[in-house]
């Protein structure tokens, strides 16, 4: 019987998953499944990544958000432990799954999970084996504006909370000097935000990028110019509302590695929790970590 180790946040997104735990347990093990439930906590993690390599799981379970998926796939990367990792989103935003194309129904993705197919995705590693992202690293106002976005407001509202804190912000933010360098050219912009992307969606926003691919070892970056407010935020309307993002203050970029550099002090994110600060080495690995899908 295969052994499935089944991670589970209690505090991503709605809080809602315990009310669920069971009939999840009831469809793995329908499909002749041994399920095991670990309950995360800030307190367990090193137990928890004693478990995840010592455990002689056949495959890991995580129902959470992208900050939890972050932690479990690091996890596995890091003890190198080549077993395949299921998606059950419940975070607020989800974005690797979206962009995996699973469901955002936690019955349906246990259901498909449980079926057992398996394929590969690329990771981007940041700074070198230091840490991942699985879907995104960006920084810059709306950034900033996930940091400081009401509890309450994310819960009523989801990722849209994100984009009308940051339009509050725009009238006050500083434009920032970024320098990516890349394997052909190196770019030096007046910037507001810039994104780098393993998959479609962003912050909760969906195809953002419609013709990305997690398979392809590369990775999209997007920067978002200096321009007059009205301009910029004609330009994040569209953006967020699932128009193009082709437009005359975006600069897409696609390469499988990159040097980032700002002097201003700017925050991060990666995968929705606090990033790292600059300079930033991103390498893009292709096909990384096994899924399931």
């Amino acid at each position: 019987m295969e052994k499935i180790l089944l991670i589970y946040n209690p505090n991503s997104g709605k809080k809602n998953i315990a009310s669920h735990l069971d009939k999840i347990v009831d469809i793995f093990e329908s499909a002749g499944k041994l399920i095991t439930l670990y309950r995360i906590d800030e307190k367990n993690r090193m137990s928890m990544e004693e478990i995840i390599q010592n455990g002689s799981f056949d495959g890991i379970v995580v129902c959470g958000g992208d900050g939890s998926v972050n932690s479990v796939a690091s996890m596995i990367l890091k003890n190198g432990v080549d077993i395949p990792l299921g998606i059950i989103p419940n975070g607020t935003c989800n974005d690797f799954s979206r962009s995996l194309g699973m469901p955002s129904d936690i019955i349906r993705c246990a259901r498909i999970i449980a079926q057992g197919n398996v394929t590969r995705t690329d990771i981007g590693f940041i700074n070198g084996s230091e840490s991942i992202f699985v879907n995104e690293l960006a920084g810059g106002v709306l950034v900033a504006a996930s940091f400081s976005t009401d509890q309450n407001m994310k819960k009523m509202f989801g990722p849209l909370a994100y984009y009308v804190t940051g339009l509050g912000e725009l009238a006050n933010v500083k434009p920032f000097e970024l320098k990516i360098e890349t394997e052909d050219k190196t770019y030096v912009e007046q910037a507001l935000v810039f994104v780098v992307l393993n998959g479609t969606d962003m912050s909760g926003f969906s195809n953002v990028i419609k013709d990305a691919l997690m398979q392809d070892g590369e990775m999209d970056i997007l920067i978002f110019k200096n321009t007059n407010p009205l301009e910029i935020t004609d330009t994040l309307f569209k953006f967020v509302t699932g128009g193009d993002f082709r437009d005359k203050n975006v600069v897409r970029i696609r390469t499988a590695h990159c040097k980032i550099s700002c002097q201003a002090d700017i925050s991060t994110t990666v995968d929705g929790e606090r990033g790292p600060g600059f300079p930033l080495e991103l390498n893009m690995k292709q096909k990384a970590l096994s899924i399931y899908y």
